[in-house]
């Protein structure tokens, strides 16, 4: 007499597992700090001025726009570099945590197959990255707004908790385009062209108050989470309160985020080896 016995296999999805990862990662600081710091060694160990190329390619950039788009805006010509020079760098930082994720996972493949490693890891290691090169864009940004004559005010306070949501916001980002761009490798050449675009509709290149009728562009750039997150966090520092609505749509966001990513990291957290 045969018996049959049934076995039962779990789907695996569990969306705690993301988030004791995401724990277990950051307490791990010093080892993610060290990748950080290795991979921006390696980037530029060859380079004759080193790491003075992110303040010579941040300057070049900030310079053009000044000169080339200063006579589009209404501002007078100081106000508008130091608009475009703390919008820029505060942009570059969010666009750069975009594309990095797409590939966070990949480029640390041998990592993930071989040493039983917290995932966050690679994206505490990736941010940690972008963060450097932020600190030196923005030290130089102060430094031209400083030049230039203008003071920080009480106001400027408030850019630190935006900063902070931005940066909570960028961790989830990671994880969930790096999670589904290892499974599905097209979503990263989607993001690429995304990120071309966001380029044009974020309000670096122009003032966003100048283009507050409705329309097109208006309506767009409402749409754009890049204009609020660079709304809470330049209006504080150039002497504004941010807009309420700003806050609110990067609040929704920031939740909206971390619930994906509780779901994404659930279903794709032990997938992930096989799909690298």
């Amino acid at each position: 007499m045969s018996r049959t016995v049934r076995v039962t296999q779990t789907v695996g999805f569990n969306p705690l597992i993301a988030l004791t990862d995401l724990f277990d990662g950051a307490r791990r600081v010093h080892l993610w700090l060290a990748f950080a710091s290795d991979e921006i060694q390696q980037r530029y160990r060859r380079s004759k001025l080193g790491l003075a190329w992110i303040v010579i390619s941040y300057l070049v950039f900030v310079g053009s726009i000044s000169l080339f788009f200063g006579n589009f805006s209404n501002l007078e010509h100081q106000h508008f570099t130091v608009y475009v020079a703390i919008n820029f760098a505060i942009f570059i930082f969010l666009l750069g945590n975009i594309t990095d994720g797409c590939a966070v996972f990949r480029v640390a493949r041998t990592w993930i197959s071989s040493v039983p490693l917290p995932h966050s890891i690679h994206i505490y290691k990736s941010i940690a990255r972008s963060l450097f090169v932020f600190a030196i864009n923005m030290a130089v940004a102060m430094v031209i707004f400083f030049l230039y004559g203008y003071r920080l005010t009480p106001l400027a306070w408030e850019a630190i908790p935006a900063f902070l949501l931005l940066l909570i916001d960028a961790v989830f980002v990671q994880m969930i385009l790096g999670y589904i761009t290892a499974r599905f490798r097209d979503i990263e050449h989607l993001v690429q062209s995304i990120t071309r675009i966001l380029f044009f509709t974020t309000p670096v290149l122009w003032v966003r108050e100048e283009h507050s009728t409705p329309g097109l562009r208006s309506m767009v750039a409402e749409l754009n989470p890049m204009t609020h997150a660079l709304e809470i966090f330049s209006s504080p520092i150039l002497g504004q309160h941010a807009d309420p609505r700003s806050w609110l749509v990067m609040l929704c966001l920031s939740v909206a985020l971390f619930l994906i990513a509780l779901v994404v990291g659930g279903f794709a957290h032990r997938r992930l080896p096989y799909w690298l």
